[in-house]
């Protein structure tokens, strides 16, 4: 605890530091980039998301500002020892590595590196093996220092996948891309599952100009706890997309917050995404509790252009009964469906 509060302590201080800077001497000149460079490889892809959708990955990377001021001024004055801190950083990176918390690991790095100076970076596709790549970053620092990062996100030249392991999604971020179809997806092991689903993130996602979305949501009671499966269609940034998402919580919890599905609670699950009679995309059947895609594209669609026609398969005919009663039961009246054993095919 000692130790949390000490490096959040050490961030608000980089923070007021970094504001100082910013709007004080700084703030008159134009903000500097962080000079990066991309490998061909890494370029081609680019080039491919960016001719398919309103994404400019190349120039996102590019243009990430140089934010090694605050340390520089730190350093130049002083106030903390941070060959002492990088030290301490590396120390619960490697605290983590050893209990398989990756990401968080990754970030105690960072921030150890951080007090280096990063003056230039370098992005590249390196083989691993089996003909996959990995997206390997090399930082190189003021002292003349060059930091490795794995970035922990493979590339399938056969496939067209760019995927991270462990079903995490790359860089343990959540997320898949499927560069054959531009589709992101999340992973089964994504860390969203840890943190369950409430009406508050649909509130959020409805108060930002980023997302144009409806939701259905269908609760019913079944084998002793409360369900809630709910499905979303419509615009996510700059991408179409849909979902359909598998929660439940012990009875009598008040509130919005539901689990998402554990292991064993998972269903059989499988969606195709239309605009009119045009088939946007598919997402094949797989055993979920977050069966979802954002297909990235330059034709951008409204939620009531879009249908969504997502098939899945119950437990038992006890939970059929009880998530068919459900669909019914919705205010809009606007979900029809149809079933064939256990599978419940859903239109909407």
């Amino acid at each position: 605890m000692k130790t949390a509060k000490k490096i959040i302590a050490l961030a608000l201080s980089a923070v007021i530091i970094f504001t100082a800077y910013s709007f004080g001497a700084g703030a008159a000149k134009a903000p500097r980039t962080l000079p990066v460079t991309i490998d061909g490889q890494s370029k081609e892809i680019c080039d491919i998301i960016k001719d398919n959708s309103y994404v400019d990955v190349e120039k996102i990377v590019t243009s990430i500002p140089d934010f090694s001021g605050p340390a520089r001024l730190i350093n130049s004055v002083g106030i903390i020892d941070t060959a002492a801190f990088s030290a301490l950083m590396y120390k619960l990176r490697d605290e983590c590595y050893e209990s398989d918390r990756i990401l968080e690991g990754k970030i105690f790095y960072f921030l150890g590196a951080y007090f280096k100076e990063f003056e230039s970076a370098d992005v590249r596709l390196e083989e691993q093996e089996d003909g996959v790549y990995e997206f390997i970053v090399y930082l190189r620092c003021g002292d003349g220092d060059v930091l490795t990062l794995t970035s922990g996100a493979y590339y399938n030249p056969e496939t067209g996948l760019i995927y991270g392991k462990d079903e995490k999604g790359m860089m343990d971020g959540g997320y898949n891309f499927d560069m054959n179809e531009m589709i992101v997806y999340a992973t089964v092991n994504s860390w969203m599952r840890r943190f369950g689903f409430c009406l508050g993130y649909d509130l959020f996602s409805y108060a930002t100009p980023l997302y144009f979305y409806e939701t259905r949501r269908f609760k019913f009671y079944y084998a002793g706890k409360e369900w809630m499966i709910q499905a979303w269609k419509g615009m996510y940034v700059a991408s179409n997309g849909a979902e359909v998402g598998v929660y439940n919580r012990m009875p009598g919890i008040i509130g919005s917050y539901y689990n998402c599905a554990g292991d064993n609670d998972m269903l059989n699950m499988s969606f195709d995404l239309y605009h009119g009679d045009e088939l946007l995309f598919s997402r094949p059947e797989s055993r979920h509790w977050w069966i979802n895609g954002f297909q990235l594209s330059k034709e951008l669609y409204s939620a009531q252009e879009l249908t969504l026609k997502f098939t899945i398969e119950m437990k038992d005919e006890a939970m059929l009964r009880a998530f068919t009663r459900s669909v019914s039961r919705e205010i809009h009246r606007d979900v029809s469906f149809s079933v064939d054993g256990l599978r419940v095919s859903l239109v909407w």
